[in-house]
């Protein structure tokens, strides 16, 4: 009986396995992609230079999110200024923690105080200091000095 139900277990799945088809790979994943382009280095150049232009130049409604900022949007000044009213706020030491927590109370009222000197009269009062502190190193050591 047992040699009888295991023959006709196997009749069955040999009859299953030859009747299967196999799919080409082209149609799970589509054509294969060309090893050698027809294009010269010059032309591919030449295509991304035109690209970049169009996109610098692509309305508005067809971007997402901000504007991206211009290179060197913010002076050295501005940005050692942000870093200084940054540490001030206590947000330094909130944001590094390894159980930071963004939805915390702590954080937000560190954030609030942050934004607060940052959008405020602080704001430039710190650079204010952080130019003559600059213009005082490159008076007395003639250089710029790389310590902010």
């Amino acid at each position: 009986m047992n040699a009888k139900l295991l023959l006709g277990i196997s009749a069955l799945t040999l009859a299953g396995a030859v009747s299967a088809q196999t799919v080409p790979a082209e149609q799970w994943v589509g054509a294969p992609i060309p090893a050698v382009s027809h294009f010269s280095r010059a032309e591919v150049s030449a295509d991304l230079s035109a690209n970049r232009a169009n996109f610098a130049s692509a309305p508005a409604e067809f971007r997402v999110g901000p504007a991206d900022p211009k290179t060197g949007a913010a002076s050295r000044a501005e940005v050692t200024a942000d870093n200084r009213l940054w540490i001030r706020s206590g947000m330094s030491q909130v944001a590094n923690r390894d159980n930071f927590d963004p939805n915390s109370a702590e954080f937000r009222q560190q954030m609030a105080a942050y934004q607060r000197m940052r959008n405020g009269p602080e704001f430039m009062a710190e650079v204010q200091r952080a130019q003559s502190t600059r213009m005082f190193g490159i008076a007395r050591f003639g250089h710029e000095s790389s310590g902010e």
